[in-house]
């Protein structure tokens, strides 16, 4: 091999060693924006506001999902927009809050699964009904949603509710029944009923989105759901789903029957 060739051919395996290695393990991931926490406005501990970005791709966007679990207490709170009640409410709803905040508008820990952070810990996906009609939160909260407000209000005297705003949409709050598996008691409405918080319905086949509190020395007894929102898409690529860092939409304080 001449002098020539041996330099140029030097040079190729130079080039491509660089090429190599210059992207050797680099990844792409796709990124979807979540709601930031500062978009959501929580009100003493029946009402949050929550503005919807607009900025979300479409795709990899796909829709939002909300998850929720149900808290039993002994103790009222006239409001729970701060996490300082949370450990006097419920130690169970104190730990998870611990443990998915740092999650929270996090630049760092994003890519996380949240189906596996959330299952992980209990929490269950949100119904919505409209007319008569129940399906699953993700079905609602499309790309349709993008840019619109959304009030979540478990006032007393009526079954909890979520509004779009920009719609006029009212849609009432549904619990997951896992397909129907789950015998919930005494039915699927977030209502502060004697069944919702009987222990003997606390368990894997009845209530199971539902968490007792023990040693509880008050005689009352009060219910408390916290809802999580994080945003869903599809990488093309791999028909995988990915997740948006979530927000906590509220920890709401569940009517009593009327």
């Amino acid at each position: 091999m001449s002098r020539i060739k041996c330099k140029l051919f030097h040079f190729i395996l130079v080039l491509l060693a660089a090429l190599v290695l210059g992207t050797c393990g680099l990844e792409d991931y796709l990124f979807i924006y979540p709601v930031p926490q500062a978009n959501i406005t929580p009100d003493t501990n029946v009402r949050s506001v929550v503005r919807i970005p607009s900025n979300n791709p479409t795709p990899p966007f796909s829709h939002f999902v909300i998850y929720y679990r149900i808290y039993v207490s002994d103790e009222l709170m006239p409001s729970t927009v701060s996490s300082a009640s949370y450990s006097q409410i419920n130690s169970s709803l104190s730990s998870d809050y611990n443990s998915i905040f740092p999650y929270i508008d996090s630049t760092t820990l994003v890519n996380t699964n949240m189906d596996n952070l959330f299952k992980g810990r209990g929490f269950w996906y949100l119904y919505l009904q409209l007319n008569g009609a129940v399906t699953i939160a993700d079905n609602v909260l499309t790309d349709a949603v993008l840019g619109h407000t959304l009030t979540f209000d478990f006032s007393s005297q009526a079954y909890p509710t979520m509004t779009d705003n920009t719609t006029g949409a009212v849609y009432t709050l549904y619990r997951d029944d896992d397909n129907g598996r789950l015998a919930l008691r005494p039915d699927r409405y977030f209502v502060n009923n004697d069944d919702l918080w009987n222990s003997d319905y606390i368990n894997a086949n009845t209530n199971a989105d539902v968490v007792n509190k023990s040693n509880m020395t008050k005689p009352d007894r009060y219910t408390y759901a916290a809802l999580y929102i994080a945003a869903v898409g599809v990488d093309e690529a791999s028909y995988s789903n990915i997740y948006s860092t979530p927000s906590l939409i509220h920890v709401f304080l569940l009517p009593n029957p009327w």
